[in-house]
């Protein structure tokens, strides 16, 4: 008879004591395990609200103490407030505890004053470093292209910007076989480096769709057979990549313009106009070929003939502005070309507002096709959508 079978045999016949062997090891650990158990979910319940009380404590006190600064521009104690916001915010928690924090009163309270204060610090930070490349020029070397590129890439988030870069170029690429050759970037700023390392990429064209389409081996066999004709038909070569910088403060694309001009070649195919995103079919265009001044001349200029339309993270404080804008430039736009979004999730949010192009408004004029959030140090997230026919 099984051990089995004779447990359950006492069992029917009523015994009222138990004859099975105690544990060889008489331990008792057993029940100490179980006691445990039953307190890790107040001890895991204490230890989320506690992370929770942190990172709202963390937020809220960098918010007050943005507001007691004469001003937002680069300095020893706005840098250590914003490198701790931001590392904070980049911080990886589970739904539950990013939910709380989220929702918590204390942080919903100030989420459109701290957005507009990181905005606002963003664009003086750009403007710094801007004036601070050009302004290095003292003598040949100095304002030489490969000198104004050196500087360049001693901003501190240079880095940050390649790898969003390289994202968003992997995004767009799973939505379309052919690489882009016309873009246009709403909002620009005063530091152009989204635009200028989509330049430098789009120049080199060593992008995926270069990857050659796969045969099967009867389609090889079948091209044995065949005459190869050794004469080929002149290709003409691709226009070269363009770059459209928008934005609405005049002071941002001047300097834009004259940091493009100051790189040279790197710069070249580099293109601006001052407008809102939202009018940015209407307005003043300068180039790094005919560099007036952007407040020269107006003349009309079609997102049509653009692939690709970004908006970055700053157009638009709300998901209710985000989308008027969107629709605005989405209209100007032709059937197939794609519109990509930079968008924020998780704890970021409070740094960017998140974007949702999957609306009831949005629909009916765009595809959505990706939506990719990292993990690491770059903090934007990325939508690409199409614009529908």
């Amino acid at each position: 008879m099984s051990l089995l079978a004779s447990w359950l045999r006492r069992l029917r016949l009523g015994s009222s004591r138990s004859t099975v062997d105690p544990c060889p090891c008489q331990s008792h650990d057993s029940i100490a395990i179980v006691e445990k158990a039953d307190l890790l979910p107040d001890q895991s319940l204490e230890s989320r609200s506690e992370e929770v009380q942190r990172l709202v404590r963390a937020i809220a006190d960098t918010h007050a103490e943005l507001l007691t600064l004469p001003d937002l521009r680069p300095g020893k104690a706005i840098n250590h407030l914003l490198g701790n916001l931001v590392s904070v915010c980049s911080e990886i928690h589970d739904r539950d505890v990013v939910e709380k924090v989220l929702a918590h009163p204390d942080v919903q309270s100030i989420l459109p004053s701290l957005r507009q204060l990181c905005a606002d610090a963003e664009s003086c930070l750009e403007l710094h470093w801007a004036e601070h490349i050009l302004g290095s020029q003292a003598d040949a070397h100095e304002s030489s292209p490969d000198a104004v590129l050196a500087r360049l890439k001693t901003f501190p988030y240079y880095d940050n910007y390649e790898e969003l870069t390289r994202l968003e170029l992997c995004a767009i690429l799973s939505a379309t076989k052919t690489p882009p050759r016309r873009v246009a970037f709403m909002g620009s700023g005063p530091l152009p480096l989204t635009s200028l390392c989509l330049l430098q990429a789009l120049k080199r064209g060593a992008l995926v769709s270069s990857i050659p389409a796969l045969s099967g081996p009867q389609e090889e066999e079948g091209k044995e057979g065949e005459e190869k004709d050794e004469s080929t038909a002149p290709v003409e070569p691709a226009a070269p990549p363009v770059v459209l910088n928008v934005d609405h403060d005049a002071a941002a694309i001047e300097a834009s313009l004259r940091l493009s001009l100051a790189l040279g070649e790197a710069g070249r195919g580099m293109e601006f106009v001052c407008a809102e995103a939202a009018a940015a079919a209407a307005g003043t265009t300068a180039t790094t070929a005919a560099p007036q001044s952007p407040a020269a001349e107006a003349r009309e200029r079609d997102l049509a003939e653009f692939d690709v339309v970004y908006v970055a993270a700053l157009v638009g404080a709300s998901q209710a502005a985000k989308e008027d804008i969107v629709l605005r430039v989405a209209a100007r736009m032709r059937p197939g070309a794609l519109l990509v979004v930079r968008s924020s999730w998780g704890l970021r949010t409070c740094l960017y507002p998140e974007v949702d192009l999957a609306t009831e408004r949005l629909l009916p004029r765009l595809e959505p096709c990706v939506v990719v959030h990292p993990y690491g140090q770059v903090v934007n997230s990325v939508v690409v959508a199409r614009v529908r026919g």
